[in-house]
């Protein structure tokens, strides 16, 4: 082979390999410009290339050229159950050389149906593999006459294929990509409905509770009433927490205690003034299991604080303090400066059962110090 004519087919691959088909992934356009270059660079009458189908059971035509008429068309699929060695041999190599096409016994099945009729008489075929596996095939058919493909005709017979291989795999990514960004928008959808209607449904559940708030007649039942309140709303500011976020994993327990911590001060309205503080070192997500459980406790934690820790002309003080360990465990801190509890009284109507039952839920420890300088609370899970 001439240099001329190895430099002929490297520019044939370059100026393809150009083509804006590849990265489009447009499988279809860029099988025309391969058959076609591929028709008049080899001299050959016929070119084609195959696919196969999902299931490996059939060779699907992409696109087939002869160069007589200079047209397109497509053959018949061929199926694996009418063709098995030949599928078999095929998918095993990586160059298929069939010098005398007719007389090789792995295109026996091909002969009378295939072969005899497009008077086939020699044979190149390219396997197409893609992350390893055969895909489809290319062939370039000599008709007429026995031929003798040199090794520069195969090597650019599989350059060509490896063009094709490229754009087929792209294809496939924008197809994974266009399917993934559907199920995205479908689930943005869902989610976006699901939150509606469990917003509008936790709105309902706490127009109930405060319809009987408001109607209670004695301060038991208004406390009793504030209480399930301030638990329906903590679990409601978790899940618009996760909506605003577009997190249903984690949430971030800065701002969850803040919600917490500014709805019970309007659930507890006082002619006194609470300063806030909080002390988070940096910001701490967590699991949304587990933050049901803890926005329960700390809610309850806080509620008790603003029940029966504060009192009027004094500085009232509520620190809210936590922070993540090195093993992946945290802790929260929950203070107040007020009178503290009476240690025969604290867990009598403190919610503090449900405190140490939610505690234990989430594998945590929980100590409640409480004296004359006010009430401590350190929660580790």
């Amino acid at each position: 082979m001439t240099t001329a004519r190895s430099s002929v087919y490297l520019e044939v691959i370059e100026t393809i390999s150009k083509k804006s088909y590849i990265s489009e992934g447009n499988t279809d356009e860029l099988a025309k410009e391969i058959l076609i270059q591929a028709a008049h660079i080899l001299n050959i009458n016929r070119v084609n290339a195959w696919l196969m189908d999902y299931d490996g059971q059939k060779l699907n035509c992409l696109l087939a050229y002869d160069r007589t008429v200079n047209d397109f068309y497509i053959e018949a699929d061929l199926l694996r159950t009418s063709f098995p060695n030949y599928f078999h041999y095929i998918t095993k190599n990586d160059i298929i050389i069939s010098t005398d096409a007719q007389r090789e016994p792995f295109n026996k099945e091909l002969l009378e149906p295939y072969l005899k009729v497009h008077n086939v008489m020699s044979m190149m075929e390219v396997p197409i593999q893609s992350a390893g596996h055969f895909t489809g095939i290319i062939c370039f058919e000599q008709q007429d006459s026995i031929r003798i493909w040199n090794s520069d005709e195969q090597h650019f017979a599989m350059a060509l294929a490896q063009l094709l291989t490229l754009a087929i795999e792209i294809k496939e990514k924008n197809s994974f990509k266009d399917q993934l960004e559907h199920l995205l928008n479908e689930k943005t959808l869902l989610i976006k409905e699901i939150n509606h209607r469990v917003k509008n449904n936790l709105s309902i559940i706490t127009a109930f509770i405060r319809s009987e708030l408001n109607q209670s007649k004695d301060e038991f039942h208004r406390d009793l009433f504030r209480n399930v309140l301030s638990k329906t709303y903590s679990l409601a500011s978790l899940q618009e927490l996760m909506y605003q976020e577009q997190n249903y994993e984690e949430v971030n327990l800065n701002d969850f205690l803040k919600v917490i911590v500014n709805n019970l001060k309007d659930s507890y309205p006082h002619n006194y003034h609470v300063k806030v503080n909080f002390y988070p070192i940096g910001d701490l997500l967590i699991d949304v299991n587990k933050a049901i459980s803890i926005g329960l406790i700390c809610n309850e934690l806080i509620t008790n604080a603003f029940k029966y820790a504060f009192a009027e002309n004094r500085d009232n003080v509520l620190n809210v303090h936590f922070e993540k360990f090195a093993n992946g465990k945290f802790e929260i801190q929950i203070s107040d400066n007020g009178a503290g509890f009476d240690a025969k009284t604290i867990t009598n109507g403190t919610g503090i059962d449900l405190v140490y039952s939610l505690t234990e839920q989430i594998d945590g420890t929980i100590t409640i110090a409480s004296d004359n300088n006010g009430t401590i609370a350190k929660l580790v899970a």
